[in-house]
């Protein structure tokens, strides 16, 4: 040996007794040669290993094995599928289709016939693939914490209303079919509640609404027909997208050639924020304000568009203002004014009323109805955990006990439910409180159906059979309610066929 020596792992520089003895055990023969620093020895003994590893493995297996001597339709061994289905979150719902490689989902896409994708797709609809094949996910019904099987949760959970009061835990329902099942459970049990919560959600957009129009109302923004927008704290072309579709309709204005072609021009976007964003980036004009002081800049540009004030040498600030509402003045009918999540509901309520004095209502924007974030919900029902008068607790899907509001101590209270269930693709803080824990079929596995914003209702379907034996919500809930279907594909397909004609129903189904 010429030169330093250099340790290769942590192990071989402690060189303990225990990294001799796996050293021995992992090349058991040649164990002294790796001590040398020789590459080509290495290269060598790891040839050695292949080809004798070949020769004794490259043969038919010695039990009897039988050919493929029937086809599947429409299948050819590595050539794709193409399925279209959809996905249900944030309280609304993006059309996919996801690409499969004999029999197994790879990539997913937008659905380009669906209203809300247009083709397009965001971050979370491609990380579905990575939760579908997630190594970590739940595998098995628990029990306490041990397992158990579906058939012993089901037998205890046959008298689950005579254990008392009966709570369900949801996110936002958005599919007509689990509606159909929830309102058949709520019916089996009186007095039985149904609390829908989200830990994210748009909830200032619709206490601003409730403010300005007395009534819980979503926005939803026709951004294509906007040719001037004001963004106060709204990244609307990044995280705070309510769909990829506001992406890709503001996207359609920014090209120069259509000015050129007799269509309409290029739009202008002012951006209003405290922290640069994919929205600022973007902007023609970006002024940088405290996130705390958009709230009055939204009221001095409401007053500058209800009475134009000309006195006085504006400063920088003042100039920038009055060159928006100048803007937004000029675009009657065909601009818009957009507030972010993060600001209070006051804000929301001003833009809402600068949209209708300037005539975008119906026109760049338009509402739709929207149920209360669930807040007050989840607090009645911590209140009810927490003073032991509720008898069974089902959660179905989210983490509550992680993301639940702190002064609840959702928690704490859970340990005080005589019967709590838990659905869930993961094993998480809610799962190990729980004394059942039930594996929740993924989306690429099981049926269903959802609405988007604009009310659009789309198929769900499987691409793949349950990994590890899941089921989904309305499942679980169909089954101990004695619901009249049971499986997810009965649970759906009835209810879409019972409302259309009965001459209609089977070709209606086909082509849904």
């Amino acid at each position: 040996m010429t030169g330093p020596r250099y340790w290769r792992s942590l192990n071989e520089l402690a060189d303990t007794p225990q990294f001799r003895e796996w050293l021995q055990c992992e090349f058991p023969e040649q164990a002294s040669e790796l001590d040398t620093p020789s590459r080509r020895t290495l290269i060598k003994l790891m040839a050695a290993s292949f080809g004798l590893a070949g020769l004794t493995a490259c043969r038919r297996p010695e039990e009897k094995i039988l050919p493929a001597s029937k086809g599947v339709e429409d299948y050819i061994p590595g050539n794709p599928l193409y399925y279209h289905t959809v996905m249900p979150f944030a309280g609304s719902a993006a059309g996919l289709m996801v690409e499969c490689h004999d029999g197994r989902p790879t990539k997913v896409e937008g659905n380009r016939r669906h209203p809300l994708s247009g083709g397009a797709s965001t971050a979370f609809a491609q990380a579905e693939v990575l939760n579908l094949y997630d190594p970590d996910r739940s595998r098995d019904v628990l029990r306490g914490g041990r397992r158990s099987s579906w058939e012993e949760f089901f037998e205890a959970a046959r008298g689950i209303g005579q254990k008392g009061a009966v709570r369900f835990l949801s996110g936002r329902v958005v599919s007509p079919s689990l509606e159909a099942v929830k309102a058949h459970a709520l019916a089996k049990w009186p007095g039985a509640k149904w609390i829908e919560y989200e830990p994210v959600w748009d909830a200032n957009a619709v206490a601003g609404a409730q403010l300005a129009f007395g009534q819980a109302l979503r926005p939803r923004y026709h951004l294509e027909k906007a040719d001037v927008i004001l963004a106060l704290d709204a990244d609307f072309l990044g995280l705070d997208a309510a769909a990829v579709s506001d992406i890709r309709d503001f996207s359609r204005r920014r090209k120069t050639e259509q000015g050129a072609r007799g269509k309409a021009g290029m739009n202008r976007l002012y951006a209003v924020e405290g922290q640069f964003s994919i929205t600022g980036a973007m902007a023609d004009h970006r002024l940088r304000l405290r996130v705390s002081e958009i709230e009055g800049f939204a009221s001095e540009l409401a007053a500058q568009l209800a009475l134009p004030v000309t006195n006085g040498a504006p400063g920088a600030r003042e100039k920038w203002l009055r060159a928006v509402a100048k803007d937004l003045a000029a675009h009657k009918g065909r601009s818009l004014v957009v507030a972010g999540p993060r600001q209070p509901a006051e804000v929301h309520a001003l833009a809402y009323w600068m949209n209708q004095q300037l005539g975008n209502t119906g026109e760049t924007v338009s509402f739709v109805p929207a149920p209360p974030a669930g807040v007050e919900a989840l607090k009645e029902l911590a209140g009810e955990m927490a003073r032991g008068e509720v008898g069974a607790l089902l959660i179905l899907g989210g983490n509550p006990a992680y993301d639940a509001p702190a002064d609840l101590d959702f928690a704490a209270n859970l340990k005080k439910v005589t019967l709590t269930v838990h659905l869930g693709l993961d094993v998480n803080e809610t799962a190990a409180l729980a004394a059942w824990h039930l594996p929740e079929a993924h989306i690429f596995e099981s049926w269903g159906d959802a609405r988007a914003l604009d009310g659009t209702v789309s198929i769900q379907q499987p691409l793949i059979e349950p990994l590890y034996g899941g089921l989904t919500a309305a499942e679980v809930v169909a089954r101990i309610s004695d619901y009249k279907d049971r499986r997810g594909y009965d649970i759906v397909r009835n209810y879409w066929q019972a409302q259309w004609p009965q001459a209609e129903r089977e070709a209606a189904w086909r082509q849904a």
